[in-house]
């Protein structure tokens, strides 16, 4: 499964570097030169499943990204990480771990005014999950996967200079998984705020 999944990244990853290919010569030859953009973000990040809040709670994330911008059209890609949570779960109360992070690809459309540039975007996320219980009962049940989830999200950039811009961002995302029995939702919100380059 690990492997097919990797595949399946692997073959993502190639499309999205054709499209920012064909996007960027594109540009040249419209003479519309296009945009890269590295940002760096950072904010809080919840969960969808009401029983592993409880756990948990909320946590943080951080993502760097890169995105093409040509005309408006916004084509990119990041890795969230950053969410690790620990708490005590089950009726013993025993210590539990919780690890969410993955790449991401997107596209979008942003529109800019003057400094200012409102976007919104769609994408998908290629997350890895992991849960670690420190427990004699639940050693022989590791929950420890891959999963894809859809991803939206909508924000604004602020360029205080001509290549700098401060971003904030209200991102959801899905992640449905189920390692055994019983489907969880890992998905949740993130609220970041964050710096970039434009080149």
């Amino acid at each position: 499964m690990k492997v097919k999944i990797a595949s399946k990244n692997i073959k993502i990853a190639i499309c999205l570097t054709l499209c920012l290919a064909f996007l960027a010569s594109q540009g040249q030859a419209a003479g519309v030169k296009p945009e890269f953009e590295v940002g760096l973000s950072f904010g809080l990040r919840t969960l969808n499943n009401s029983e592993l809040k409880d756990v948990y709670g909320q946590g943080t994330n951080f993502f760097p990204s890169v995105t093409l911008v040509w005309k408006g059209l916004m084509l990119g890609g990041g890795y969230e990480a950053g969410f690790k949570k620990d708490g005590l779960i089950g009726i013993y109360q025993e210590p539990a771990e919780l690890t969410v992070k993955g790449g991401e690809i997107f596209a979008g459309y942003q529109l800019r005014l003057k400094n200012i540039a409102p976007y919104i975007k769609v994408g998908v996320g290629f997350y890895s999950y992991k849960q670690v219980v420190e427990s004699e009962y639940v050693s022989d049940y590791p929950v420890d996967g891959s999963k894809t989830g859809l991803i939206v999200a909508g924000g604004l950039k602020y360029f205080p200079l001509k290549k700098l811009f401060i971003s904030a961002e209200v991102k959801y995302g899905g992640l449905k998984v189920k390692p055994y029995d019983i489907e969880v939702d890992l998905g949740g919100l993130r609220l970041n705020g964050g710096l970039g380059l434009s080149f």
